[in-house]
């Protein structure tokens, strides 16, 4: 049976207190794993009692005890069960975290944390592929990124973990700060700052302050990689953390700007082209140590994926990767479904973004659309963009201006704000073919109407919109 940690370090590690009701165990207890399932837990885990808003996982300790658990995590000493062995803390949620702070330490291994507006899950996996080859990686699955998820991600990584690459996700300012101080990254990433929560938190400013949280828990001589084309981003973290002392810029374009080519590290693609995905060259530059790699690959579209696989070449730069595996890994590497996924079909050629939606994950999907199969007819399928807030409609307003800027065959919308996008969309191309449906029913009505084959279609929304199942009825996806 694995031995992850002793009874005893568990104990320490949640400054909790004992409640021994099992008797006498016979030399040390060890823990072969945690769990807060009782439906997957496995004989000599450690149990802990999760309260959330429609669940009580103290109502299931002693289905835990009967399956085998070791021991369990619990807020009163009363909800010991006979035979079983406890061990009481305040609150069982910090006590998740801090068991997950100890194991990082334990394994030792290097950890990755991302975060970021958009974008913040495929930068995680695509630097899981380009490390994979040279080391053994353990990442965040899903989005397993909240309070429960990222410890989780990180106990159940194996002992022999090398890297370790964590996704952090936050809906308030705090949160960011919590997590980041439980996986205490050696690098941390931030992707972009766009208008993602600009409902619950107010201002991009406070986005902005929120997602730089992450540099809170870095490690002495931790390393930020940020998008060196965000001023907005880049320009706040130059003052918290000098160009010189561990600050890494990525930039996209053949022409960078001066605050890039003053950063000592900088991770820079030119000459980007877009063919079966996106083609480009790389300059690594990381302290006194420069690489350049021609003919770079990657099956995705769009440059803001040329950006995100800088972040994966900066990672694997710092890491000592062998770059050689990195380039060849993330040439085979293939989004999951709904994250920009583009399927070339007998009849039509899909783009399936519909995962989620910003003003700026938008933008992103125009320009790749835009690029996609130059001379044929192209088509964008839109739902709303949700979490906005107050600014709901004029985001929605600007987002229209941005795809006036493409000359689409045409444009489906739905979405409470359509209205606001077609009003923008019209004020820059008053001719543009758009029709506004009132829900996704309508939208798979009226797309089935339209669609020819050769067509290239985008499929953009946020998710609730429902419109990755309706992209596979264009893709033969099940």
């Amino acid at each position: 049976m694995r031995r992850m940690f002793s009874f005893d370090e568990a104990v320490a590690a949640v400054n909790g207190t004992v409640i021994n009701r099992k008797g006498a165990v016979g030399g040390t207890l060890f823990v072969s794993g945690v769990s807060t399932d009782t439906r997957t837990i496995e004989e000599g885990n450690l149990y802990i009692a999760l309260k959330g808003e429609r669940f009580d996982g103290h109502d299931y300790v002693q289905q835990a005890i009967s399956k085998g658990a070791c021991a369990v995590i619990v807020s009163s000493a009363s909800k010991v069960p006979e035979g079983g062995i406890g061990i009481v803390v305040k609150d069982t949620l910090i006590a998740l975290g801090a068991l997950a702070e100890h194991y990082r330490f334990k394994i030792n291994a290097k950890v990755i944390a991302v975060t970021g507006s958009v974008g913040k899950t495929t930068t995680r996996d695509m630097i899981t592929a380009a490390l994979t080859p040279s080391f053994k990686v353990w990442s965040t699955k899903m989005n397993l990124n909240n309070d429960i998820g990222l410890p989780q991600t990180i106990l159940s990584a194996p002992e022999d973990t090398k890297v370790l690459i964590v996704e952090m996700g936050m809906r308030g300012r705090g949160q960011i700060s919590y997590l980041t101080n439980i996986a205490h990254p050696d690098i941390a990433v931030i992707t972009n700052v766009g208008y993602s929560h600009i409902g619950i938190l107010g201002s991009r400013e406070e986005i902005r302050a929120a997602k730089c949280e992450i540099i809170d828990g870095l490690t002495e001589n931790g390393i930020l990689i940020v998008n060196g084309d965000d001023d907005f981003l880049f320009d706040y973290v130059r003052n918290i953390i000098p160009l010189n002392n561990g600050l890494v810029a990525v930039s996209v374009g053949d022409k960078f700007k001066e605050s890039v080519m003053n950063c000592p590290a900088s991770v820079r693609a030119y000459n980007v082209s877009e063919h079966d995905g996106m083609e480009f060259d790389v300059d690594v530059t990381l302290g006194g140590y420069n690489h350049a790699i021609k003919g770079m690959h990657i099956a995705l579209g769009g440059e803001h994926n040329v950006r995100n696989a800088c972040v994966a070449l900066s990672c694997a730069g710092i890491l000592d990767a062998d770059f050689e595996k990195t380039k060849q890994a993330l040439s085979e590497y293939a989004p999951m479904d709904g994250r920009g996924k583009t399927y070339h079909g007998k009849d039509y050629t899909v783009i399936n973004d519909a995962y989620n939606a910003s003003p700026e994950s938008m933008a992103a999907a125009f320009k790749n659309l835009d690029t996609t199969n130059p001379g044929s007819r192209k088509i964008a399928v839109l739902g709303g963009m949700l979490e906005l807030g107050d600014d709901s409609a004029k985001l929605h307003r600007l987002t229209g201006e941005e795809c006036g800027k493409y000359k689409f065959d045409k444009i489906i919308v739905t979405g409470d704000d359509r209205d606001a996008f077609i009003k923008g969309l019209k004020n820059v191309r008053s001719n543009a073919d758009v029709i506004s449906c009132a829900d996704t029913q309508e939208v798979s009505r009226k797309i089935h109407e339209i669609i020819k084959p050769g067509d290239t279609v985008l499929f953009k929304a946020s998710h609730s919109f429902g419109f990755e199942a309706l992209s596979k009825e264009f893709t033969g996806n099940d």
